[in-house]
């Protein structure tokens, strides 16, 4: 994300980092939809009321967030309004089964990118109906064509990512679905994979990557399941291997301490790199600073954020906004959370 917002460009050419990242976040958001709503056991019935309120609350949040934030001349494309809504469709899946989920997965990555075309085929409607097709589906990071990336996040969550099953499964799964993706677009001319196309191309390439990349990381880094766990029982997946973990992992949790931080407090990140960048404007725009001044501050950036993140880290606290999302999504239940405490 840091190196798409700035690294100097020659002309209009996509880097690898344009879209991918954004993709990722989709997916990781879907991750901890269901991480935050029982993981491997979802809520119980008499919680799930609960449960979608919280969501929704959170999206209507980062929505007014990702709003304001569109006023700062950063020049980048906000994506946490567009996460809002996002999150507002997932509100009636959320709690749903991982088959039902895979289903309406499978049904929007087809569909929604044919529904996208036939409307920019056409004359827009006009406000407030434009609006609306720009957040579904024609925007920069189009919610309803990004169901199918939050539904593998969540159906990941669901399978239980302490289990090394899952795991591969995220490897291999997103290493097809990634060749797949961007494999069509390089063999079929009329195919179009590239970054924030909306297609199903785009959605497949970019959310197989993201898969890949969650699973891959899950298995370098966490030695909470062994590679036996693929085919042992649960009980043997879930010892604890701490003990034997290799030294190459040792080495590589110690040199990513920096990202894992960051990746504990992403929308904190996300809200201060475009305040740093709204504040160097004059600069260039986001994604067109001249010469070495990109290279500036992505290095700036990430250093800084790292810093902070492994510095509030070791505070053992929530990220600040994510702390303020999280209170925000509670506040309808403190009363009541209180009552109970002293019956």
């Amino acid at each position: 994300m840091f190196a798409a917002h700035t690294v100097p460009r020659t002309g209009t050419e996509e880097l690898l980092v344009d879209g991918r990242p954004s993709v990722l976040f989709a997916l990781v958001a879907g991750v901890a939809l269901g991480l935050v709503t029982g993981g491997p056991t979802p809520t119980r019935p008499e919680g799930r009321a609960e449960a979608r309120v919280r969501l929704a609350l959170r999206a209507l949040v980062l929505f007014v967030m990702g709003v304001l934030l569109w006023m700062l001349p950063h020049g980048v494309a906000v994506i946490l309004d567009y996460y809002g809504a996002m999150f507002l469709l997932m509100v009636p899946l959320v709690l749903a089964s991982r088959l039902v989920l895979a289903g309406v997965g499978a049904v929007v990555l087809v569909v929604g990118p044919l529904v996208r075309q036939a409307i920019e085929a056409r004359p827009l409607p006009g406000e407030p109906l434009d609006t609306a097709i720009d957040y579904l589906l024609t925007g920069w990071y189009p919610a309803l064509l990004w169901v199918p990336v939050l539904a593998a996040g969540l159906i990941a969550a669901r399978s239980d990512l302490g289990l090394a099953r899952t795991r591969i499964a995220l490897v291999g799964f997103g290493t097809i679905a990634a060749v797949a993706g961007y494999g069509a677009a390089a063999v079929l001319p009329e195919v179009d994979a590239a970054a924030h196309s909306g297609t199903t191309a785009e959605l497949l390439g970019a959310g197989g990557l993201a898969a890949a990349v969650v699973g891959l990381l899950l298995v370098l880094l966490d030695p909470q399941s062994v590679a036996v766990g693929a085919v042992a029982p649960d009980v043997a997946e879930r010892v604890d291997a701490a003990d034997r973990a290799a030294p190459a992992r040792r080495v590589l949790r110690i040199l990513l301490a920096p990202v894992t931080a960051i990746g504990r407090m992403p929308l904190t990140i996300y809200v201060a790199h475009l305040l740093v960048l709204a504040a160097i404007s004059p600069l260039g725009p986001a994604g067109r600073f001249d010469g070495v001044v990109g290279w500036v501050v992505l290095v700036v950036l990430a250093v800084a954020s790292a810093s902070f993140a492994l510095a509030w880290q070791a505070l053992r606290l929530p990220g600040p906004l994510e702390w303020v999302l999280q209170r925000a999504a509670g506040l309808p239940f403190r009363y009541r959370s209180v009552r109970d405490l002293r019956a």
